[in-house]
């Protein structure tokens, strides 16, 4: 396969692996969506690996069709993390520069970088990630880089990704055993952020929630930056699964009618129109009206946003947040906006997606089940082009090397 600067971005989600993939155009300065692909994986459950082998199969299975489908070999690949395990903070450092000559180096910014990251973690987690959100030089904040400029004081804000050792260890296995390698991990809320919430959001104050399957990620920006973050196991598939116990129907049918007919909140309704439920056995079908379903899918939207109210407020960053976005699969729902703002004391909650400024492509590569995969291959290839990386933790180099990895797939799958 050619040799591109194809970039990968994989989203380990509820029983499946999403990719998507960019590329950098030269001509016209701009990124593209090169491809994207989905796996179904029994390995995974909550972000966690519950089957290495099985794993190892479905991400072989999605940087195979990736490839395929650009007829380009992965150049990059990164991973976006998510699970009650995964916790990010926001950590202060402080760097006195000691010379005379007062002029801040690279070297005055690592120290003061590496002051933040002195922190006590959990003595079984790991710090997979940080980043810099902003420096201040003698109490002049709003510094985007110091280096070059004169001052006694620097200050930094760096945040901070931690997750479960054992956690981590067992998806890096599940990448590496069919030959891959992963640049950089990063929290999944924090790429999606950088390209659903405006800069505007993130300064005065923003709650972002990515509805998945198993897992609600809740993200606060404030002053620009991320203060909190929370992954609660509470997902979409639960009403899915309330659906079918209710209907008497299987899981697929339950899915296929809430995407259809699934409505969260009463001002939404609208025509109250008979549904055709196929029986459990697939013998027999009867109908319900759709005010039912909303009945059966009310309960659990409100419990899903009180829990994550009852947890913010407890936190004492719930005032921070002015306005509320949905991302994710959960987010296309009618009224889920409705039941969100109801829920969590907000005057209103509105849809967020991948700005189509940010990226070039076709219509199906902006589906809200690819958004998490899609923003983080374009958060990474920001930074690889501006040449900026945050020193975390990676299983390998981060560049796939053709004949090794072939040969460790052929022996893997024998």
């Amino acid at each position: 396969m050619a040799k591109t600067n194809l970039i990968a971005g994989l989203d380990i989600g509820s029983g499946k692996i999403t990719a998507a993939a960019v590329l950098y155009d030269r001509e016209t300065n701009s990124l593209r969506v090169a491809a994207v692909a989905s796996v179904s994986c029994k390995g995974l459950r909550s972000g966690m690996v519950s089957g290495i082998r099985e794993t190892s199969v479905a991400v072989s299975g999605v940087i195979d069709r990736i490839e395929e489908k650009t007829s380009s070999e992965i150049n990059g690949l990164y991973i976006a993390l998510r699970g009650e395990n995964i916790e990010t903070f926001t950590n202060h450092g402080i760097y006195n520069i000691p010379r005379l000559n007062k002029e801040i180096t690279s070297d005055d910014i690592e120290q003061a970088v590496s002051n933040a990251r002195s922190i006590h973690i959990k003595g079984d987690h790991e710090i997979i990630n940080y980043t810099t959100q902003g420096f201040a030089v003698d109490r002049q904040r709003g510094i985007i880089n110091p280096e070059g400029m004169s001052g006694s004081l620097l200050e930094v804000d760096v945040n901070i990704t931690t997750g479960l050792s054992s956690s981590y260890n067992n998806l890096k296995k599940a990448i590496t055993q069919p030959g891959f390698a992963v640049d950089e991990a990063f929290h999944g809320i924090m790429c999606l952020a950088d390209n659903v919430l405006s800069n505007e959001e993130k300064d005065i104050g923003a709650m972002l929630i990515d509805m998945g399957g198993e897992t609600t990620s809740v993200g606060i920006y404030a002053d620009g930056a991320l203060r909190f973050s929370k992954d609660f196991p509470l997902g979409c598939d639960l009403i899915t699964r309330d659906i079918a116990y209710a209907l008497h129907t299987s899981r697929i049918n339950a899915e296929e009618i809430k995407k259809k007919y699934g409505v969260a909140f009463p001002s939404v309704l609208g025509e109250d129109l008979d549904i055709a439920v196929t029986s459990l056995d697939g013998r027999s079908t009867n109908n319900i009206r759709k005010s039912f379903l909303l009945d059966i899918i009310r309960p659990r939207t409100q419990e899903i946003f009180e829990q994550i109210k009852n947890f913010i407020d407890k936190s004492g960053f719930a005032n921070m947040a002015a306005v509320c976005v949905l991302t994710g699969g959960g987010s296309i729902m009618s009224g889920i906006t409705e039941q969100c703002a109801q829920a969590l004391g907000f005057n209103e909650a509105r849809r967020g997606g991948i700005s189509r400024d940010a990226i070039n492509g076709d219509e199906e590569f902006f589906d809200p089940s690819y958004t998490t995969a899609l923003a983080l291959a374009i958060y990474a290839a920001k930074r690889d082009l501006i040449g900026e990386g945050s020193g975390g933790i990676s299983a390998g180099s981060g560049r796939f090397a053709s004949k090794i990895k072939n040969i460790i797939k052929d022996l893997f799958s024998s």
